[in-house]
């Protein structure tokens, strides 16, 4: 990790799917800095007294990674919406209190709208969430930015695109979902005729571009996207060649409109020139293997 040093990073969510491999990640960085990692329930950011908590954690020249939120996967509901409003409420109050060097929000490319269609997505592309995750993501993200401007922060907003790993659940709709209901033998549904593009980052790759952007000077919203984009159909073919077998499909009727999500990649590879993203069969292969996710996505 480049100079200046931060004093501390604070990793809020550390115990979740991302913000496990950070910390671990932040540590190997850079292992003189501190990792001070938090999650519920030791640090329930939903509760208005947890401000205070996280408050005493900061200091002028730490660094504060957020990567707490409830998952859209657990339910996209305006009381989902509401716990992921307070926990971001309490992280403003706090680095208002306390203000910090730099702040690394994890939003979502579900900002720009799950069911909308765009042409080829970048950081300009007009901002529309139609779920309750993805307005919770942009409200947040305008939150923080009025907070970080009043006190100086320095903020980078991360908009990741579909996320996917070892360790996730079978129901997951995606590669690794895919793949483990095929190890396992069962059946996988598939939505219309899978035609849909998507874009799929393998998560050791979201960890190290993380990594390299935290100690930079990158400010403001960045997509976090390799600018390829698969089909679910390809996603199921490329499970059939790391299995050596075609999956069992079902299909059910398509409930909404077809979207095709195309992203441009080039503003993050201008922070991070070079970077080579992990291809879907790779991704795939490391989880049936059980690689452990420690050294995907390293720039050439």
């Amino acid at each position: 990790m480049s100079v200046p040093a931060f004093s501390r990073i604070v990793l809020l969510g550390q115990t979740g799917y991302i913000g496990s491999r950070l910390a671990a990640a932040f540590a190997a960085a850079a292992p003189d800095i501190p990792v001070i990692g938090r999650s519920a329930p030791s640090l329930d950011l939903t509760r208005t007294e947890s401000g205070a908590a996280l408050e005493a954690l900061l200091d002028p020249d730490a660094a504060l990674v957020v990567c707490a939120a409830i998952k859209k996967q657990l339910g996209d509901t305006p009381e989902i919406f509401e716990q992921n409003l307070a926990i971001v409420l309490n992280v403003c109050r706090a680095a208002a209190a306390r203000p910090v060097r730099r702040i690394l929000f994890f939003s979502s490319a579900a900002v720009y709208g799950e069911d909308v269609q765009h042409g080829i997505i970048d950081e300009s592309t007009a901002v529309q969430p139609t779920s309750f995750y993805g307005i919770g993501k942009f409200a947040a993200e305008r939150l923080l930015l009025r907070m970080a401007g009043q006190h100086g922060t320095s903020l980078l907003i991360l908009r990741p695109a579909l996320v996917y790993g070892p360790g996730e659940p079978a129901y997951y709709y995606g590669p690794s979902g895919f793949l483990t209901r095929a190890l396992s033998n069962s059946s996988i549904t598939l939505w219309g005729d899978g035609e849909e593009l998507r874009e799929f980052l393998f998560v050791d790759d979201v960890v190290a571009l993380t990594a390299k952007l935290l100690p930079g000077d990158a400010r403001g919203v960045l997509n976090v996207v390799s600018g390829t984009s698969y089909t679910y159909a390809q996603a199921l073919d490329a499970v059939a060649r790391v299995t050596g077998r075609p999956p069992a499909v079902t299909s059910r009727p398509r409930t909404k409109d077809k979207v095709d999500h195309r992203f441009d990649p080039s503003r993050l590879l201008a922070e991070c020139p070079g970077f080579a993203f992990t291809s879907m069969e790779e991704g795939l292969r490391r989880i049936a293997a059980g690689i452990p996710s420690a050294s995907a996505g390293v720039g050439r």
